[in-house]
């Protein structure tokens, strides 16, 4: 499921995502299974039902010692809330989960974290965004993920940096990250996301 949601086939994604709930065989494996299929709600567009099923996971396996699964499960509450608008809930569950995901390796998890905190920076007010903010968590999460290999994530920061540039006017630095993200994408055969590179490239040829 989690390939599926990683290329972009949401279809297949939330198909996959309820078979794992319905065989998940013990509590905590129907727990994980939840939380995944959550997260695939949030990228549907229905992020308030993903949110308050991650946020009920996320309380159940608080305290439980099972580190892994409570940072990735933050992991997936952030991105939710960034996605549902509530950008202060989303910063601090984010936050939260940087020093674990680094004490215990996760890296993965903490590349992702800063791309999100990255893109809450750039989201709640066009009039207002963090670029100050913004840029460490993209340059962070491009460190790290380059060192890993993961490089469907590294084309998202890509993006994402490359949106921090073009919203700020050095049209050069976007285009190459927008660039580098897009020849990642297509690759890889990643679904959606080239076309929305290829819309802000189109965006970036209109502004001279």
């Amino acid at each position: 499921m989690i390939a599926y949601l990683s290329q972009g086939d949401l279809t297949q994604a939330s198909a996959y995502g309820e078979l794992a709930v319905e065989q998940a065989p013990t509590p905590v494996d129907k727990a994980c299974a939840d939380s995944a299929l959550a997260w695939v709600w949030c990228r549907i567009g229905e992020a308030q039902r993903g949110v308050e099923t991650l946020a009920q996971v996320a309380t159940t396996l608080q305290g439980a010692g099972f580190v892994w699964g409570e940072t990735f499960t933050a992991l997936m509450l952030g991105e939710g809330y960034w996605l549902a608008g509530e950008y202060d809930r989303a910063r601090q569950t984010l936050e939260a989960l940087l020093d674990p995901a680094e004490q215990h390796g996760m890296r993965l998890s903490l590349a992702s974290a800063h791309r999100f905190l990255g893109e809450i920076a750039l989201t709640p007010n066009p009039a207002q965004r963090e670029a100050p903010l913004a840029a460490p968590h993209f340059e962070r999460s491009i460190a790290i993920l380059q060192q890993i290999g993961a490089e469907n994530e590294l084309a998202l920061t890509y993006a994402g940096y490359g949106r921090l540039h073009q919203q700020h006017g050095d049209l050069a630095q976007a285009r190459a990250y927008l660039t580098r993200a897009l020849a990642i994408f297509e690759r890889l055969g990643t679904l959606r996301e080239p076309d929305r590179i290829r819309q802000l490239l189109a965006l970036q040829e209109s502004m001279g």
